[in-house]
Formats: structure tokens, sequence, C-alpha cells
């Protein structure tokens, strides 16, 4: 078995998942991860899945879409074997979260995002989302930070950045994070309640 990243876009219809997983199920496919979420009415996937060695990145992609014609969904591939993977050791990194809310500023990923690299930070999950009839806007990031940044000096550094742009930001622990929200991928930490935290 070789292991390959299935990526499909397509306009958002009921049916999608179904057409797909037949397709990876022909080609007898055994998906070992998998992130989806529809957005601005794209419905969108990106998955790892183990085929038989015989398989090709070509014939994956032409299957799925024949199989899936009727959504004319965009498919690509990645072989990982084939590529240059960059990883943290998992005992050399913790795992923080970003949180931004306020008015909504053009160029704040970018300027966050190129903060985070400038300290070879890597942002693992991130969702983004504006409100256009309040202008607001709210960025949830997850983040694997080395061990040995300074993180003190960091999460000021952060805020007083959202806070030049008029915006709230909160760089936090895992713990700290876990303790006042359901921990769920960012995409959905924003969309539940947060925990109440008991008091002492």
């Amino acid at each position: 078995m070789k292991r390959f990243i299935v990526s499909l876009m397509a306009a958002n219809q009921v049916g999608i998942m179904a057409a797909l997983t037949e397709a990876l199920d022909d080609l007898k496919g055994d998906i070992q991860e998998v992130s989806q979420t529809v957005m601005q009415q794209f419905f969108t996937i990106i998955l790892a899945a183990d085929f038989p060695d015989h398989c090709q990145g070509a014939d994956i992609v032409s299957h799925i879409e024949k199989v899936c014609e009727p959504f004319k969904v965009d498919v690509t591939t990645k072989e990982p074997a084939r590529e240059k993977l960059f990883n943290y050791p998992q005992e050399s990194v913790e795992k923080y979260f970003l949180t931004v809310t306020g008015q909504d500023q053009r160029g704040i990923i970018r300027r966050i995002s190129t903060r985070l690299e400038e300290v070879g930070i890597d942002i693992t999950d991130l969702h983004a989302i504006r409100d256009d009839q309040r202008h607001e806007f709210l960025l949830v990031m997850e983040l694997a930070v080395p061990t040995g940044i300074e993180t003190h000096e960091l999460t000021q550094e952060l805020e007083q950045l959202g806070s030049t742009e008029g915006l709230s930001a909160a760089f936090q622990h895992e713990n700290i994070f876990a303790a006042t929200h359901d921990l769920q991928p960012v995409r959905l930490a924003f969309r539940l309640p947060t925990k109440k935290v008991p008091s002492h």
C-alpha cells in the first residue's frame, strides 16, 4: 500500500461525499485522515488514504473525476513518499492557540503569519471568518510552538499587534485554551459555547 493526499473542490451539492467515497472504494483506498468543510457554498475536502501499490496519482484523479462527473469536481493528489516533508519532533513543540477578534482589517493574517514564520512557529490549523454586516473579523489559529521560544514576550507582541489594529488578540497554551473552550478543530471552536471556569 502507498499513501496519497487527495484534495477535491466543487460547488456544493448533496451527494458529493457519497460519490467521492464510492470512487475511493472502487480504487480500494483506505482513508486514514480527512478534513472537510463547505466555504462560500463550495465543498472542499482533503484526505489521506492508502491505495494498492499499482495505483498512480493520475489513476486516482481520473477515476474520481469520472465517478464525480455530475459535480464538476477539481481533484489533485500528492504522494508523501515523493515529497520533502517538514516535521518537528513531537517532544520539541507545544500547542498554542491564537484568537483574534474585532473590526476587520485588510492584511492582518499576512502580518500575523509573517511574524510567526520569523520565529519558526508552524500554523497547524486555521479558520477565519468575516461578518460583512458588522465588518467584524474572527480568526483562530492552532500553532506548533518550538520549546525554547520566549512565549511571554511573543504573547505581548501578538496582543500588542492586535491592539494597534483595533483588534483583540489572545495567545494561549492549549491547557489554558482547553479550560475555557471545548477543544475542537479550530473552525468549530468559535461555533460552540465557551465553558465556564469553576470558581475556587
